[in-house]
């Protein structure tokens, strides 16, 4: 019998898996797993109890937000033997990661697309050779949006507490005089917003990152938003926003790469996978191709592309 350690965040988004647990080891039992459950404490105690335990489960499946999903994958990155596939059952808020691997937001339903699924690899970001992040790195305007939001308000109001305390920053907007290097060109200017993503959604909208997304390319696409200096520049974004489509607003500037470094002349606050990733007046980013295997169910025919699972 396969084994399996089932880790999950109790507080994520409105401690809505307390209603489904139950059901879910059902389902993951009856796919014949022995299933060890595992609730966090706190902040790292997933990452800590999923490293200590390498090498004893064949899956490591997680539930919670995005910050749940990053400590599991960082304590895999960082196994030393073989490296298990990862089962990602989301609760949190907004969940962009797993609207990019089309992961169902039901969470019975995401407990069987696991046992249905078969292993597929997807690209995962480091940041200065150390520390790792799934799907955005991001600097500047809303950046603290994520992790400044309380949780009880998530709790209450869910994606809309995140608009709520994104209005609040708009009177705040500061731009970062940034220059920016890839293995290509160089880049000078200031910016109110970078992102360094691997995602098709980023706060829950679509169409900020581009388009034609694959997880599995081995590119960042990076997104940098220009410094507002006129009523025109302003709603040039508001329209972007609204229609979410950027590729026509001079605003925006974006591109892909697998590696970039970014440096400032005062330190700058940065978030990762929507949770603060400290303050850098340098920081490297590059990708680690195919580095984790998710559990994902797929389509007839379809082959290699997470963005096109079912």
């Amino acid at each position: 019998m396969k084994k399996m350690l089932f880790v999950f965040n109790p507080h994520s988004g409105k401690a809505q898996i307390k209603n489904s647990l139950l059901k879910i080891v059902e389902v993951f039992s009856a796919a014949e797993y022995e299933v060890t459950v595992y609730p966090t404490k706190a902040a790292r105690d997933g990452y800590q109890h999923i490293l200590e335990n390498a090498g004893r489960y064949d899956v490591v499946v997680c539930s919670g937000g995005d910050g749940t999903l990053n400590e599991t994958v960082g304590a895999i990155l960082d196994y030393d033997g073989k490296k298990p596939p990862i089962g990602y059952i989301p609760s949190g808020t907004t969940n962009d990661f797993a609207t990019s691997l089309n992961i169902p937001k039901d969470m019975v339903r995401a407990a069987q697309h696991i046992v249905d699924g078969a292993p597929e690899p997807c690209d995962i970001g480091l940041v200065n050779g150390k520390r790792s992040f799934n799907y955005v790195a991001a600097f500047g305007a809303f950046t603290e949006v994520s992790y400044a939001t309380p949780q009880g308000l998530k709790n209450m109001f869910g994606h809309q507490a995140y608009v709520m305390e994104g209005i609040k920053s708009l009177t705040a907007l500061k731009p970062y005089y940034m220059r920016i290097q890839t293995d290509t060109e160089e880049i000078q200017g200031s910016f109110i917003y970078g992102m360094v993503s691997n995602t098709e959604s980023v706060g829950g909208m679509k169409g900020l990152t581009g388009t034609g997304i694959d997880l599995q390319d081995g590119l960042f696409e990076v997104t940098l938003i220009k410094e507002i200096k006129s009523p025109l520049d302003l709603q040039q974004l508001v329209t972007g926003f609204i229609t979410q489509n950027f590729e026509k607003c001079d605003m925006v500037y974006s591109f892909k790469t697998n590696k970039i470094h970014f440096e400032s002349v005062v330190p700058v606050s940065w978030t990762l996978d929507g949770e603060f990733g400290g303050e850098h007046k340098e920081v490297t980013y590059e990708v680690l191709p195919g580095a984790v295997e998710f559990l994902v169910k797929k389509r007839k025919g379809i082959t290699n592309k997470l963005n096109k699972i079912n």
